[in-house]
């Protein structure tokens, strides 16, 4: 079966050389080590293609949608060193889908979420110019919810534009896991407080009317949707519901099952199951992480896939029928660009 990798990060060469520069000014030393241990330099793969295409040659028919690797563009500097980041990455992805077209079959553009109408420019100039298949949002920006409504202009034009969102998680250790202390402890910003953070996001844009203004908005929520999943019937009768009864025309969870979630959950078979089972095979999308997952997470991806119950068009759709539909890509358009 084809598989398009729906959620496959990188950070392109000559953009992370520029952002490790720039961050050895802006943040400090603690933060900066960080970002190169857990991320820039966590595996060679992040920058490195040839060892990109040695991991992924085994999987035969295997290409993936590019997504630009933390930090958020909006915590590298005021809007305009934002701005300029974003237009770097977004010239060097489309770069790379353009060169390895069997490879890549297109990118998510970055942008400067600090500022709204740097955004929609780049909007603009990454889906009309660089052929971007839509943008990558974070679940809050610089601590501002996404449903606060200087976002919503972004959202619109997405829509209009027929985009889609990939939604990625954002939180780090100065998130304490209780009032009482500075920070979180054992990782827990991370294991379960990325989670988290992906089901407020999402939630908020329920709750708050965001999806029933944007109808045909298209929102690609990672790591299996976070909670939403796990808890939905939580969602469905909660204070959630009871403070938006009188508002929303529909109840919660018609507004939760719009979203798609992707699969990857680390080799987590039961959490793809729950997925699975939530959304409906036709909402979920095959997307594993790499290469910043745990080791060999592509193959523990396909594994939790085709442990779950699912018939051979089910599987057929979730590893690739799905988001070639949802973002219109397909065979014809590899053969078009190796044209």
């Amino acid at each position: 079966m084809r598989k398009i990798d729906a959620f496959a990060h990188i950070l392109p060469r000559r953009y992370l050389e520029r952002l490790e520069r720039h961050l050895e000014r802006a943040i400090s030393s603690e933060q900066l080590r960080y970002y190169r241990e857990g991320v820039f330099h966590f595996d060679a793969a992040l920058t490195d293609l040839e060892e990109r295409w040695r991991r992924v040659e085994r999987f035969g028919d295997y290409a993936q949608v590019l997504v630009l690797a933390v930090p958020p563009i909006e915590e590298v500097g005021p809007p305009a060193i934002a701005a300029e980041f974003a237009r770097l990455a977004n010239d060097e992805m489309a770069e790379l889908v353009q060169k390895h077209p069997d490879r890549f079959v297109g990118f998510a553009c970055a942008l400067p979420l600090n500022d709204t109408e740097a955004s929609l420019r780049e909007v603009d100039r990454a889906v009309g110019d660089l052929g971007a298949l839509g943008a990558q949002v974070f679940t809050n920006v610089l601590g501002v919810p996404l449903d606060h409504p200087k976002f919503d202009p972004i959202f619109a034009r997405l829509e209009v534009l027929d985009r889609a969102i990939w939604l990625h998680p954002t939180r780090n250790a100065t998130w304490p896991d209780y009032p009482t202390e500075t920070a979180s402890n054992f990782g827990l910003w991370w294991a379960i407080g990325w989670p988290y953070e992906t089901a407020a996001a999402l939630s908020r844009l329920v709750y708050s009317g965001s999806m029933e203004r944007h109808p045909k908005l298209k929102v690609i929520a990672h790591h299996g949707a976070g909670m939403i999943p796990h808890f939905s019937s939580r969602l469905a009768m909660g204070p959630g519901f009871r403070q938006t009864k009188d508002s929303l025309p529909r109840p919660p969870l018609e507004y939760f099952k719009r979203f798609y979630a992707d699969t990857a959950l680390f080799g987590a078979q039961h959490a793809v199951q729950c997925v699975l089972d939530f959304f409906g095979p036709d909402h979920v999308l095959f997307g594993t992480d790499m290469p910043l997952g745990p080791p060999a997470v592509v193959e523990a991806t396909i594994a939790d896939i085709e442990g779950c119950d699912l018939s051979v068009l089910e599987r057929s759709a979730v590893y690739g029928d799905n988001v070639a539909t949802l973002l219109s890509i397909g065979p014809e358009v590899t053969r078009r660009r190796n044209r």
